[in-house]
């Protein structure tokens, strides 16, 4: 039975006033011989709340979670239609103990799938399998339908399994871990990916497991390397201790201006002596909204001032275009110097995107900015502004039109799309949208920058 199915039949015993004690739900109804005064209605009452919640209720791996759907729809026809705001009764407790752990399954599956690349008749196509805690694949897998619809794909999970043709989601049986038996060459990218990532100064294998249950890791092709890396951090500790200093030692209570003139002799990360100067932050240093690009680019390098080149103007475009001045924000980039690489004819220096590195060896000052400014709102543009705000990798569809609230840098940030992200749209259909974006996120920051709290919040 799934939870349409349990709506149907739900209903009609409302109607007939069949009352919990009297039915045993599993994968149907079984009436027990009644004992009880029926209660009939002649129009049951669905509150919107339940509906948002019963599809999460029914998918939980819980074998009395029919039982418990019923029992509250019941009595919220004949108790109360406020009975899911007690949440001190048994029932809305474990109702909404059991939504808690299935939406954090879902976000579970969204992080850890990892799609294989096979060849299904001359077609590319993509394969994974997972083992979710609940029984989440028809709530879990549309988001797969959005993310990766240009492509045909199928999820496997020992209970059940998903299949998008780049038209419709289907779903079918399941599939043992032992019968998906599928390797694929970028599993090596997600090793190197997870090797450069590992930080052997902050190793702590519990919360590891706790964040990402060793569950989930035979099915991550990254997490083959886990007992190696854990094997190696006194070594690579050892290693890190004797190396050259790779971060920014930014005195504390200095002034934006004192940084700014320290900053300009830092000499830290390579680019240092490679760029024409520092690019520091500049605007209200009591601004309440600041901004945070990725790295000076050619424009910005030789200028001294960040978001002057072609970015630049579209973002001041877009600003005055919302009543925003500059001069009444603050804006930075997350790295200070112009990362470049020479054209093919050595006339020209072209844009390099910051490593992991870059942003680790500039975060300092970025840090010591934001505390000098106590914005009350960051809006992060571009994937390398707001990895190096959150501190970990971040694919800008998935963050943007959330509003994050538990970060220690402000109490609201934002993440958005970087100007040159417009400027190197693939048409002029997908520009347009991606300005309309940011735009709508620039206007987003500012109304939160202005009021006391965010209606639309979210912790990350």
């Amino acid at each position: 039975m799934n939870w349409d199915e349990w709506r149907a039949k739900a209903r009609s015993q409302l109607i007939e006033g069949v009352a919990p004690a009297e039915a045993v739900w599993n994968d149907a109804p079984e009436f027990l011989f009644s004992v009880l005064e029926r209660k009939p209605l002649e129009k049951p009452v669905i509150p919107k709340d339940f509906l948002e919640m019963g599809p999460l209720i029914a998918a939980a791996r819980e074998p009395d979670r029919w039982n418990l759907l019923y029992r509250l729809v019941y009595r919220l026809n004949h108790e109360s239609p406020h009975l899911l705001n007690i949440i001190t009764d048994p029932d809305v407790k474990k109702a909404m103990d059991l939504v808690k752990s299935v939406r954090k399954d879902i976000h579970k599956m969204h992080a850890f799938v990892r799609f294989k690349k096979v060849d299904i008749d001359g077609q590319e196509g993509y394969v994974a399998w997972h083992k979710p805690e609940h029984l989440i694949m028809e709530l879990g897998t549309p988001f797969f339908a959005r993310r990766f619809g240009d492509k045909p794909w199928s999820i496997f999970s020992p209970d059940a399994s998903a299949h998008w043709n780049m038209k419709e989601l289907t779903f079918g049986a399941g599939m043992t871990e032992h019968e998906f038996n599928i390797e694929d060459e970028f599993d090596e990218v997600w090793k190197t990916y997870y090797k450069s990532i590992f930080n052997p100064a902050r190793l702590n294998l519990k919360m590891m497991k706790q964040e990402m249950s060793p569950k989930y890791w035979s099915s991550m092709p990254e997490t083959a390397l886990i007992h190696e890396l854990v094997r190696e951090a006194p070594q690579r500790l050892q290693n890190m201790a004797a190396a050259p200093q790779v971060r920014a030692d930014v005195p504390k209570n200095k002034s934006l201006a004192e940084m700014k003139d320290l900053a300009g002799k830092c000499k830290i990360c390579p680019w240092a002596g490679q760029s024409t100067q520092t690019v520091f932050g500049e605007g209200n240093p009591e601004a309440d909204f600041m901004i945070v690009g990725e790295q000076p680019g050619n424009d910005e390098d030789l200028n001294g001032q960040a978001f002057v080149g072609p970015a630049g103007k579209l973002l001041s475009e877009a600003l005055q275009e919302l009543g925003i001045r500059r001069e009444s924000i603050y804006i930075t980039n997350a790295v200070k110097h112009f990362k470049w690489t020479p054209s093919d004819d050595g006339k020209a220096r072209i844009h390099k995107k910051p490593s992991g590195t870059d942003m680790h060896a500039c975060k300092p000052w970025l840090e010591a900015e934001i505390a000098a400014v106590k914005p009350r709102v960051i809006i992060a543009l571009g994937t390398t502004a707001a990895t190096a705000i959150l501190g970990r990798l971040v694919k800008i569809n998935e963050y943007r039109e959330k509003v994050i609230t538990n970060n220690a840098l402000a109490e609201n940030i934002i993440v958005s799309w970087h100007p040159s992200a417009i400027l190197r749209a693939f048409d002029q259909k997908d520009a347009t949208e991606k300005l309309a974006q940011l735009k709508s996120d620039l206007a987003k920051a500012l109304a939160l920058s202005s009021s006391a709290v965010s209606s639309a919040s979210i912790q990350i």
